[in-house]
């Protein structure tokens, strides 16, 4: 029963929070709501208060008492997942923002918040952007500047996505080249996989080529061989047989059989070899089922980054076809899990393009399959190229391990430094090559000091104090400066390092004279990823972190647990050179004292001509900002823009630029949650940039893609 005392402490409390008077305004709704539990609306009312004065856990409680009493609203479960978003639940965040999608098909909030969480898959059937948020600023299709807007397909929708892409022909205004000769690798193959290809290369709309299949003699006895004698451009030969006619081709294509190019590939790889003067040029790639009742079926897209020394993808993964320039490269023997190596040679004599296009499609055939039995090996058997990484290893192995400086800031928190500093040297394979420097920022408990001299004590750290306001450039440039170490290394004082042996697979990352920075993946407690590189250019906003609330397990063609290049790392771990800190002048302490420091140093290092390196085997718990905490006032937000403003300002255009981000992914919500068409002008600058002489570097033409850009 609604009693005048009750009314008295509800409006108390709406006039409390009028004014913004969160304590006030908490204790009456807390009254109030001992007389009247089930008034669900006050709950919730409660719930925001609580949520301001910074008590997320009661504003949870709050959320789902009101759902007690009102289990059917849309808003409330929204609120609770906002709530929930906040606590650093994502996925109590994402199931009740699903709830809330699923109760109000419009309720649009929803839907956004969902995209925006990385969930485009959990947006219900029936609201109007199931699987799919329209964007802007691209169009349709690749075809040349319609003004369509695309959609973005959720990660399960991949095959609705496909089946949308129709790929035009190149702009006709680049002379293509010639005759191109298309090497098929059928040394393992079906016949109905030879079939599959060659019917591709019959469909082109570029009939420039021959085709050579490389093939054992059950194939060649098959009647797929008899396409041969109805078409003289195809010709059947043994697998070790000596290929004259490819030596002297001026281009040649490596196909494996069972790969279906698009109809549009080989006048899309010709224009790409003319427009860009590239050696070696590779495509995006997919797989297909095949039914005859109902039709193909596509799925397992391979979206591939510009071209990255340090990515070694699975068979699976690595590139489906190669155009080769054979004036420049010399001829390979093609095998499917190859391909990443010859493009690491081909880097050595001249540019690498990348077609951000589905030029191709792998069949998949059913496991019971039976296959041809290979021809017998030869004598004198091809050497298959060795292993990237073997290779690094190897020659790891072979040089001496230099001393690294780590360098930790922190303002008391003894606790937190302690299991920082134990696991460092805890899991290094070699803690005695370690000169452990701690900037102290004004601490002033008791428990810090003791903790200070217990590790000088024991020489395990030496402690640098600075009496001055925070400034977390400044801090790290001094402490380097107290070093001699060959190696640098800047570590939140929130992390614990958790990989066996980190410091040599450090060493062994840093070791390529190429590589500039190091960065290593970063997990929040629950062991789900805060941090797996920088990727640039998502939305409107500035870098963010890839992989976030993700498990390790889940990247794209597993990119969260392997080496690769990046746009940037986190300074939370960033490790370089001191050669190298030296030449770029270390961070810039006057235009970013507290963010957007490592984006800047990370920019400048690239601009000098060295690469952004994720070493993905380096694990180490990250608990986000602990120290400074987390920017929530408006004074701090405010700060990080003008900063971001100031990046920009140095910057232009490569604050949008991924080397590493394919733009068939979507540009907005989090990075790898929705597939998009790329515009032909995205295309065309793709290609242009792939092929630079430093595709990973920052210095870029002007760019109409984005506001303000002018590219042509």
């Amino acid at each position: 029963m609604f009693s005048f005392a009750a009314m008295r402490l509800r409006t108390a409390a709406r006039k409390a929070a009028r004014h913004r008077d969160w304590t006030a305004a908490g204790d009456a709704y807390r009254a109030y709501l001992d007389r009247q539990p089930d008034d669900a609306r006050a709950w919730v009312q409660y719930g925001h208060v609580a949520k301001e004065t910074g008590d997320l856990e009661a504003a949870v409680s709050a959320y789902g008492r009101a759902l007690d009493a009102a289990p059917q609203s849309a808003e409330t479960w929204f609120h609770l997942s906002h709530a929930c978003k906040r606590l650093g639940d994502r996925a109590a965040a994402i199931d009740c923002c699903a709830r809330a999608a699923t109760l109000d098909p419009a309720f649009s909030g929803a839907t956004e918040e969902l995209v925006a969480l990385g969930a485009r898959d959990r947006i219900p059937v029936g609201t109007p952007d199931h699987g799919h948020v329209p964007t802007i600023g691209t169009d349709a299709r690749v075809a040349p500047d319609r003004p369509l807007e695309p959609a973005v397909y959720a990660p399960s929708r991949y095959d609705a996505f496909r089946q949308q892409v129709a790929i035009v022909a190149p702009p006709a205004r680049e002379a293509a080249g010639g005759l191109t000769t298309v090497l098929i690798d059928a040394a393992i193959a079906l016949p109905v996989e030879v079939r599959a290809t060659l019917s591709s290369l019959l469909d082109q709309a570029d009939d420039r080529w021959v085709a050579i299949v490389q093939a054992p003699a059950a194939i060649r006895d098959h009647s797929v061989a008899s396409l041969a004698a109805i078409d003289s451009r195809i010709r059947f030969v043994a697998v070790d047989a000596p290929l004259p006619d490819v030596e002297s081709a001026p281009q040649v294509l490596l196909v494996v059989a069972g790969t279906m190019l698009d109809r549009q590939a080989i006048a899309w790889f010709s224009f790409a070899l003319a427009r860009s003067r590239c050696v070696a040029a590779y495509c995006d790639h997919d797989r297909s089922v095949d039914d005859w009742r109902t039709g193909r079926t596509f799925l397992q897209p391979t979206f591939h980054p510009m071209f990255d020394p340090a990515w070694i993808p699975d068979p699976e993964n690595g590139p489906a076809v190669l155009y080769l320039d054979r004036k420049r490269l010399p001829l390979h023997r093609w095998q499917r899990d190859h391909g990443w190596k010859i493009l690491r040679d081909a880097s050595a004599v001249g540019p690498v393009a990348h077609l951000p296009l589905l030029l191709a499609s792998r069949t998949m055939l059913p496991p019971e399959a039976e296959r041809a039995p290979p021809d017998p090996p030869r004598s004198d058997p091809v050497p298959a190229p060795a292993d990237i990484a073997a290779e690094d290893r190897e020659r790891f192995a072979t040089l001496p391990r230099p001393r690294i400086q780590i360098v930790l800031q922190t303002r008391d928190e003894p606790d937190m430094l302690r299991a920082c500093v134990d696991s460092v040297r805890r899991h290094a394979a070699h803690p005695d090559l370690l000169d452990i420097t701690i900037v102290d920022n004004r601490s002033v408990q008791p428990a810090t000091r003791r903790l200070f001299e217990r590790l000088e004590r024991r020489k395990e750290a030496t402690v640098l104090a600075l009496d001055e306001p925070f400034n977390w450039a400044r801090a790290n440039n001094l402490a380097a400066e107290t070093g001699t170490a060959p190696l640098l290394l800047f570590l939140n004082n929130d992390t614990e390092i958790l990989a066996s042996g980190w410091d040599d697979l450090l060493r062994q990352a840093l070791s390529t004279d190429s590589v500039g920075i190091v960065g290593a993946t970063l997990l929040y407690p629950d062991r789900t990823i805060q941090h797996a590189g920088i990727i640039m250019g998502m939305g409107g906003g500035g870098p963010i972190h890839e992989g976030v609330g993700r498990p390790i397990e889940t990247g794209p063609a597993d990119r969260w647990r392997k080496p690769r290049s990046a746009a940037a790392v986190t300074g939370a771990f960033l490790a370089m050179r001191r050669d190298v800190f030296a030449a770029v002048e270390g961070f810039d302490a006057l235009r970013f004292a507290i963010a957007f420091n490592d984006i800047d140093l990370c920019l400048r290092v690239r601009a000098a001509g060295f690469r952004v390196v994720m070493a993905s085997g380096i694990l180490a718990i990250h608990h986000e900002s602990k120290t400074r905490g987390m920017n929530v006032t408006r004074s701090q937000i405010a700060w990080d823009l003008d900063e971001l403003a100031r990046l920009y300002d140095r910057w232009g255009d490569a604050v949008f630029y991924d080397p590493a981000y394919n733009p068939h992914w979507t540009r907005t919500g989090q990075p790898f949650d929705g597939y998009r068409l790329p515009s032909m002008r995205e295309v065309l600058r793709h290609i242009d940039l792939s092929a630079r002489v430093a595709p990973w570097g920052p210095d870029l033409p002007p760019d109409d893609t984005i506001p303000g850009g002018r590219y042509r």
